[in-house]
């Protein structure tokens, strides 16, 4: 293996190591209270190395975030082929949503110690990035109604909206209640088809 790709290695095993140290952290306190040096001694790196890759805790926080969507985002373009934006919307919330459900205690556990606006701010601008990256596939056979900030911000925040909802009820909502009241909100009047 070369040397190039053997520091790739360990820069992505670092970064990995680091996000999920942080999220484990997470679970228990509030990021406010996580100091670097904490999270270094749990993680067993040293401060110079966290300082090579983030800026801070909430850079790291929001690469941790970016990994952890583009894990469901990968299994969503391995099982989904939508034909248009509206299907590729709903199948990216129904995604998200089976994530938030099957990962429910984890979650409930980091926003319920993190419900300051930063924390739940990140968690909304990841959202509206994957949507507006999913609205942007469709640019060249449909033309999009709505400024898509705009439907980006709709949806991730009706997203973090009935999550936080449902950490708040616990129990009250299934999966399929989820998924049904959130497609609601994905209107097909955002997009037509160009001639």
């Amino acid at each position: 293996m070369p040397k190039e790709s053997r520091m790739d290695l360990r820069v992505l095993r670092t970064r990995k190591l680091l996000s999920s140290t942080l999220l484990a952290m997470m679970e228990e306190d509030s990021i406010e209270r996580i100091s670097v040096i904490d999270l270094c001694d749990r993680a067993m790196i040293n401060r110079a190395t966290f300082y090579a890759h983030f800026e801070d805790k909430y850079h790291l926080l929001s690469y941790a975030l970016e990994e952890m969507k583009d894990n469901v985002y990968q299994n969503f373009i391995r099982s989904n082929s939508p034909a248009d934006p509206q299907a590729a919307l709903i199948g990216l919330l129904t995604m998200g949503a089976e994530y938030f459900f099957n990962n429910h205690a984890h979650i409930v556990n980091i926003i319920c110690c993190n419900r300051d606006t930063r924390v739940v701010d990140t968690i909304e601008e990841s959202i509206a990035q994957s949507i507006r990256y999913v609205i942007g596939k469709f640019k060249d056979t449909y033309d999009v109604l709505i400024p898509t900030g705009v439907i980006s911000s709709y949806i991730a925040g009706g997203m973090i909206g009935v999550a936080l909802y449902c950490i708040e009820n616990p129990d009250k909502f299934t999966l399929e209640d989820f998924v049904e009241y959130a497609k609601m909100t994905i209107s097909d009047s955002f997009f037509k088809p160009k001639a």
